[in-house]
């Protein structure tokens, strides 16, 4: 298997199956390898599972991971892993708000970038596009996360927590192992252990459409992360990301 895709979502009966569409009429028209989609169904508690089980029956390279109840991104994200058969595993969002053309691009670039462990789908760097600008509380909140991430972590100002994530297996395996946050800042993290894992990571410019039914609520997310990045920062410094991989 060549690429594993994880979806994970949570009451996305409505916005999943569209983007499984978008995804399987990509893939089966430019992607050359072999590929499976593995969505885990995190508690929803709407009709998404049903939704799924259509592409189930219909394309045998569509798998489904139901968990009883919702536990995060995070914990989601890492059952598709230890599901996953491809050599390559990428996380998206259920909303497919970034065009799959970068799948196809990222594939291109690990195969000939062998040292390169992660790449991150960025929405702020150059040959990066966003189809639809999104509300002005957005932009000032993710500006000030930007900021904070610059204090805390040494980082610079590019675009670091989209949903759109490339990993090798090993990479993926080793990284969600040490993952500790759940929710939005689950993207954060990743970028923190594989700096203290020694995982070499590059970040790409993608297209991407803000998604005006998006279910993210900027002040509450933004409170979360405030408080989530201290517990980040105290585990860096406890070393725990540094910790051998439990047997």
């Amino acid at each position: 298997m060549d690429l594993s895709i994880i979806i994970p979502a949570y009451n996305e009966e409505h916005r999943l199956p569209p983007t499984l569409a978008r995804v399987l009429d990509f893939l089966h028209a430019h992607y050359q390898g072999t590929f499976e989609i593995i969505v885990i169904d995190d508690g929803s508690k709407d009709g998404t599972e049903q939704s799924v089980r259509a592409f189930v029956i219909q394309y045998p390279s569509v798998h489904l991971i139901s968990l009883e109840r919702n536990q995060g991104r995070g914990v989601a994200v890492r059952q598709g892993v230890d599901m996953a058969k491809g050599d390559l595993i990428l996380e998206m969002d259920a909303d497919g708000s970034v065009d799959m053309e970068a799948a196809q691009r990222f594939v291109a670039y690990m195969d000939t970038h062998p040292d390169i462990d992660m790449l991150i789908g960025s929405r702020n760097i150059k040959g990066a596009r966003i189809a639809k600008h999104q509300p002005l509380l957005r932009v000032i909140l993710g500006n000030i996360f930007l900021a904070l991430a610059w204090l805390m972590f040494g980082w610079d100002f590019r675009d670091r927590v989209n949903g759109f994530k490339m990993f090798r297996k090993k990479t993926a395996h080793d990284m969600f192992v040490h993952q500790h946050e759940t929710g939005f800042l689950a993207e954060a993290e990743l970028v923190v252990i594989a700096e203290h894992r020694g995982w070499k990571y590059e970040l790409l410019p993608v297209i991407w459409t803000d998604n005006r039914d998006s279910r993210i609520r900027p002040l509450r997310e933004s409170w979360r992360s405030f408080w989530g990045m201290f517990a980040i920062l105290k585990r860096v410094r406890q070393g725990v990301y540094n910790r051998p991989v439990p047997l």
